[in-house]
C-alpha cells in the first residue's frame, strides 16, 4: 500500500475489509461517517493529516448540522478506526483521532426520542389502517419495527396473553429484507399482551391471509420500501382523523380525505420508534421496575433502560413543578410581594 495514498482510498479499503460479513445497515452507516470525513479530509494524503484537521471535522459538523453527541462520537470512532488501520500498514505512526471524542462539544444536542402524546394515542386506537396492528403492537408491547414485521401469529399465545418475540428482519439491500432467529441483542424475550387487546387481536388473527402479523399485500414480508409507504399512509389517516374530530367539534363537514386541495395538518406525525418509547414511558407511568422494563424493552444491558427511566424522572419531576407554579400564579396573590 503507497505512503502517498489519500484518505477517501484509504477509507474505502478499509470499509470493504471491516464490513465483511457485516449488515447492510452497519455497512450504510458506516459509509456515512466515511462521507462526512472525506468531505474534510478525503483528498487530503493521509500522512499529511494532522488532530487539527479532526478537530475541524468536528467542528464544523457541530456548527452547520443538528448531529447528536452519538454521531460526532461515531464518526470520530469511524476515524480511529480508519487511522489505525494505517497504522497496521505502516503509512502512518501516530493516529490523529485518538483521543477525539474530548473534543466533542458538551453541549452538542443529544437526540431524544419522545413518547407520542395521549391525543396521539387514542389516534392510534381510534384510526383504522393496515398499519394499525404494528402501530398497537409497538405502543402496548414495545416490539422494534424489525420485530413486527417479522412477528408471525403462531408467536402469539392468545390464551395464556404472551407474545414471544424471537426473531426480526435484516436488510440485505437496499429494498429488501429477510428474516433473521433471534432479536437485536441475540435474545428472545416474552411480553405480555394487555387483557383488553386479547379480543382485538383475535380478530385480527381471523380475517388475516397470512402468516405474518403485518405483511405486504400479498402476504409476504414486507420491503423497506413497503414498510415507508405504509407507514406514510397511515400517518396521513391518522391525521384525517384528527381533523374529521375537529370539523365535529365545531359543526362543519369534513371534505373528503382525496380532496385536491389536501387536508389541513392537524396532528404532528410520529415515527414507530417513538410508539416503543411510548410502551417505556406507559411501563414508568404504571410503576414497572427498570429491571422488569429491561426484560420487556429487550434491551442489552439495563444501562439503557436506566437511561430512558433517568429522563422520564426528569420530565415528570418538571411537570410537578409546572404544577406548583400554575398554582401559586393562579391561587395566591404574589403581585405586590
Amino acid at each position: 500500500m503507497e505512503k502517498s495514498i489519500k484518505f477517501k482510498e484509504l477509507s474505502q479499503r478499509w470499509l470493504s475489509v471491516s464490513s465483511l460479513g457485516k449488515t447492510y445497515t452497519y455497512q450504510q452507516n458506516l459509509q456515512s461517517y466515511i462521507n462526512h470525513l472525506n468531505n474534510g479530509i478525503g483528498d487530503c494524503k493521509v500522512a499529511d493529516v494532522k488532530p487539527a484537521h479532526i478537530d475541524e471535522i468536528i467542528r464544523q459538523l457541530y456548527i452547520e448540522n443538528p448531529n447528536t453527541k452519538k454521531v460526532l462520537k461515531n464518526i470520530v470512532d469511524c476515524a480511529t478506526r480508519i487511522f489505525d488501520y494505517a497504522i497496521e500498514n505502516e503509512l502512518i505512526y501516530k493516529n490523529p483521532a485518538r483521543n477525539k471524542k474530548k473534543v466533542i462539544p458538551k453541549n452538542a444536542p443529544t437526540k431524544i426520542v419522545s413518547a407520542i402524546t395521549p391525543e396521539q394515542q387514542q389516534l392510534v386506537i381510534d384510526t383504522e389502517h393496515r398499519a394499525k396492528i404494528a402501530a398497537v403492537i409497538m405502543m402496548f408491547m414495545g416490539l422494534r419495527t424489525g420485530e413486527v414485521l417479522a412477528l408471525e401469529w403462531g408467536d402469539i399465545d392468545l390464551v395464556n396473553y404472551k407474545l414471544s418475540v424471537n426473531k426480526r428482519t435484516q436488510r440485505i439491500s437496499s429494498n429488501k429484507y429477510i428474516v433473521t432467529e433471534g432479536t437485536k441483542n441475540g435474545k428472545c424475550r416474552y411480553v405480555s399482551i394487555p387483557v383488553n387487546l386479547g379480543a382485538w387481536l383475535k380478530k385480527q388473527k381471523d380475517i388475516s391471509n397470512s402468516y405474518l402479523v403485518i405483511p405486504n399485500r400479498v402476504g409476504e414480508l414486507q420491503s423497506p420500501t413497503q414498510w415507508r409507504g405504509l407507514w406514510k399512509s397511515y400517518q396521513n389517516e391518522i391525521n384525517y382523523t384528527a381533523y374529521c374530530k375537529k370539523c365535529a367539534d365545531v359543526g362543519i363537514k369534513p371534505e373528503n380525505k382525496h380532496t385536491p386541495t389536501g387536508i389541513p395538518k392537524i396532528i404532528n406525525t410520529f415515527s414507530a420508534h417513538q410508539l416503543r418509547h411510548t410502551y417505556a414511558t406507559l411501563l414508568y407511568i404504571s410503576g414497572v421496575d427498570v429491571l422488569t422494563a429491561s426484560e420487556l424493552l429487550g434491551h442489552s444491558n439495563i444501562e439503557i433502560t436506566l437511561k430512558i427511566y433517568t429522563h422520564l424522572d426528569q420530565q415528570f419531576r418538571e411537570l410537578n413543578i409546572s404544577k406548583f407554579d400554575n398554582y401559586i400564579q393562579s391561587d395566591l396573590d404574589i403581585e405586590n410581594i
